[in-house]
């Protein structure tokens, strides 16, 4: 829609009475969540990129199988006069006006237009880290770079990987799957080391192996387009290089004041931002009570509970983080707030399904569930609660189910 448009309650897009700054999954999730609550003012969202919000984990996930992306407003069951989508639009200030805020929003050719709104939510997601030096270095963060980056990797062609996060790893296991010889970088020693155990991590390294792509730890101290150097001085040649090093918050164009020192806006447990009354923050930008969550239910599950507070309604309750993944032939849901450092208990089955559940102190705090969907939704209901313990020995018996211990 233009900047004219109108949307239910019959004010201009320009003029909302809530503002949702980024068009991605958080943004998505609060107009659902505010249409299905009851709410029949107005909407706008003002959109970065030039399409409307689309689902991001299948970029890495269905990299090659995908001439579209998938569209977020039909997954929320949105109709087109829901909000005013203001797309090709970049927020990049925002200051108090009478009765609530002024954004500006600049185009794609320079233009600068303004916003007002009583409400606004900044949903502004996240952005690839890519140290400054590494010029040529290509990411895999939107839809414009997922097709150009399947436009480069035909059959035979080697690519590299800086980073074996979620992201890296599943770019890895598309790649490999269709042809590409793939190298993957990381400063450790092992897969998803930032987030799993060692035994964790070696289990996947061997997902690597089995599928052919190469890992290489200790890292990289510089990459270019079509090369990676090593930490021991080696020099990696490819013919497309990766940086999958992770994101940083979208926000330095916030107001200094709402960030934490690594770029997060900070809000409570709805989204509101403090000091700043009719502000809110949802999703991979924010941090709440100074914790940070990027994952694609944390974003749905924080629209909710901003959508009620907009309402004034009663929040949801808090539920625990999950990522959902599907790589080298399984999938895989970790459940919680993961942790490097934890103890493992394994629970594994005939078929080669498992499952680690990680402790600390006694206390489960997540669980990595590998082609065990039993095990994700019994994780799901356990860790809804403050620091549940398990009985150790009768959660390693994968034929039972999963429950907390007895009191």
């Amino acid at each position: 829609m233009n900047s004219g448009a109108s949307t239910p309650g019959g004010s201009p897009a320009n003029h909302p009475d809530v503002l949702v700054l980024g068009g991605g999954l958080g943004a998505t999730a609060l107009v659902a969540a505010l249409r299905g609550g009851g709410f029949t003012g107005s909407v706008t969202v003002v959109c970065g990129e030039d399409r409307m919000p689309y689902d991001r984990p299948p970029l890495s996930k269905e990299l090659f199988d995908r001439d579209e992306p998938a569209g977020l407003a039909e997954q929320f069951s949105l109709s087109p006069g829901d909000a005013a989508w203001l797309t090709g639009r970049r927020a990049t200030a925002i200051t108090p006006a009478a009765g609530g805020f002024r954004v500006s929003a600049t185009d794609a050719v320079g233009d600068v237009h303004s916003l007002d709104a009583p409400v606004v939510v900044v949903a502004t997601g996240v952005r690839p880290v890519v140290p400054v030096e590494w010029s040529g270095v290509r990411t895999l963060s939107t839809w414009e770079d997922a097709r150009a980056l399947r436009a480069a990797l035909a059959p035979g062609t080697t690519l590299a990987i800086v980073g074996a996060g979620w992201v890296g790893l599943e770019l890895a296991s598309a790649a490999a799957a269709a042809g590409v010889r793939v190298t993957v970088v990381d400063a450790l020693d092992r897969p998803l080391g930032t987030v799993t155990p060692p035994g964790v991590g070696a289990r996947i390294a061997g997902w690597l192996a089995a599928a052919g792509v190469a890992f290489v730890p200790g890292g990289a101290t510089a990459a270019g387009a079509a090369t990676v150097t090593l930490a021991d001085g080696r020099v990696l040649d490819a013919a497309v290089v990766v940086a999958a090093l992770g994101a940083r918050p979208a926000t330095a164009w916030l107001p200094a004041g709402w960030l934490t020192g690594t770029g997060h806006v900070l809000v409570d447990g709805v989204g509101a931002v403090r000091g700043a009354a009719g502000a809110f923050a949802i999703g991979d930008c924010t941090a709440v009570d100074g914790r940070a969550d990027q994952h694609w239910n944390a974003a749905v599950a924080a629209a909710e509970r901003c959508a009620a507070a907009i309402l004034g309604h009663v929040p949801p309750p808090p539920r625990p983080s999950v990522v959902f993944s599907t790589m080298y032939g399984h999938s895989v849901d970790m459940v919680g707030r993961a942790d490097p450092h934890a103890d493992v208990i394994w629970r594994e089955d005939t078929a080669g399904g498992w499952t680690a559940l990680l402790t600390r102190d006694g206390a489960l705090v997540a669980g990595m569930a590998v082609d065990r969907p039993r095990d994700v939704a019994a994780l799901r209901r356990i860790l809804a609660r403050d620091r549940p313990r398990i009985d150790p020995g009768l959660a390693a018996n994968a034929v039972r189910p999963l429950t907390v211990a007895p009191a």
